[in-house]
C-alpha cells in the first residue's frame, strides 16, 4: 500500500516511474482538464508566481503542459521541463524553452536559475526529497523556491490513489494510526517518512483526480527537509482548512491544527523557500 522513500537509485521506485511515465504519456483523459484556459489562470497559480522574482530565469520543475507560462512569461523569463512528452506537446506555445528531463534528474547546471516553482507536482514524484534537493541544486544562493500542490497532512487524509485500498473502516482506521505514529516519531526525532503509494488507482482503473498521486504529500515534512537542505520557509499558507461539518470532526481538526506538524495542513498548500 504504501512504503517509505528508501533512495533515488531504488529499483522498485524505478519501475513505478517507468509505469507513470508510460500512463502520462498514454492517457488524453488525464490531460484535457489540467490543459484548460481555466487551469493556466488559476488564482492560486497567480498567487504562487507572485513570490517570484521578477525579471529572473525561472525553471517550472515537473511543468507538464506548461500552465504556469502564462503567468511567469508575464514577469520572468520561463524555461520548463518534465519528464513526459504528452505534457510538453500540449504547451500553449511552441516558442517556449521546454525540455523533457526528470525532475530527480534535472538536465541543468548548478545555480542556473535565480528561481524554481513547481505545481501540483510533488505529489506525483517518485522521490520526492531527490526532487527538492535537485531544485535546491540549480537555484542560486538567494533564490526562492515555490511548491504549490494538495496536501494530506492529517493522519486519516489520503489521495485518490489509494482509495481503493482504503475502502474499508479497518484499513482506514490501520492507516491512519500507522500514518499518526510515524509523524509523531517524526516529529521528536527527524526521521521523515516521505511515505509513497507504490500501487496508484490510476495503473489498474479509471482515472479521478490524483489516482496517479505517489507521495502523500505532508507540508510538515517538506518544510523540514527543506531546511537540511538549508532552505529557509519565507512564507507558507493553505487555502482551505477542510473543516467539515460534523462538529465532533470539527473539534478535532481544532485540537491537531494546534500542533506545529499540522500547522499547514488543509487543501491546497502554498510553500515559498529562499536559498
Amino acid at each position: 500500500m504504501v512504503t517509505r522513500v528508501k533512495g533515488q537509485g531504488e529499483a522498485r521506485g524505478e519501475s513505478l516511474k517507468k509505469r507513470l511515465v508510460s500512463f502520462w504519456n498514454s492517457k488524453e483523459v488525464y490531460w484535457d482538464p489540467i490543459s484548460t484556459s481555466e487551469a493556466a489562470e488559476s488564482p492560486q497559480r497567480a498567487k504562487a508566481v507572485s513570490f517570484l522574482p521578477a525579471g529572473g530565469d525561472v525553471l517550472d520543475v515537473a511543468c507538464g503542459s506548461a500552465a504556469n507560462a502564462q503567468c511567469i512569461s508575464l514577469r520572468c523569463r520561463y524555461f520548463g521541463s518534465d519528464i513526459s512528452q504528452s505534457g510538453l506537446r500540449r504547451a500553449p506555445r511552441t516558442s517556449l524553452r521546454l525540455v523533457c528531463g526528470d525532475a530527480d534528474q534535472l538536465p541543468f547546471g548548478d545555480e542556473s536559475f535565480d528561481a524554481a516553482i513547481s505545481t501540483f507536482a510533488l505529489e506525483h514524484c517518485v522521490d520526492p526529497k531527490q526532487m527538492l534537493q535537485e531544485m535546491r541544486r540549480v537555484v542560486r544562493p538567494g533564490g526562492r523556491i515555490v511548491l504549490l500542490g494538495p496536501s494530506w497532512d492529517l493522519p486519516f487524509w489520503y489521495p485518490n490513489a489509494l482509495r481503493s485500498q482504503l475502502r474499508e473502516p479497518a484499513q482506514r482506521a490501520a492507516y491512519t494510526a500507522k500514518r499518526f505514529l510515524g509523524q509523531v516519531r517524526a516529529w521528536f526525532t527527524g526521521e521523515l517518512p516521505f511515505l509513497r503509494v507504490e500501487e496508484p488507482d490510476a495503473l489498474h482503473g479509471e482515472f479521478v483526480y490524483d489516482a496517479d498521486a505517489v507521495y502523500v504529500v505532508w507540508s510538515y515534512e517538506v518544510t523540514r527537509h527543506m531546511k537540511l537542505l538549508g532552505c529557509r520557509l519565507v512564507h507558507g499558507e493553505v487555502d482551505d482548512r477542510m473543516w467539515g461539518t460534523n462538529t465532533l470532526v470539527r473539534l478535532l481538526k481544532r485540537l491537531l491544527y494546534l500542533l506545529p506538524i499540522y500547522r499547514y495542513a488543509g487543501s491546497t498548500v502554498l510553500l515559498v523557500f529562499e536559498r
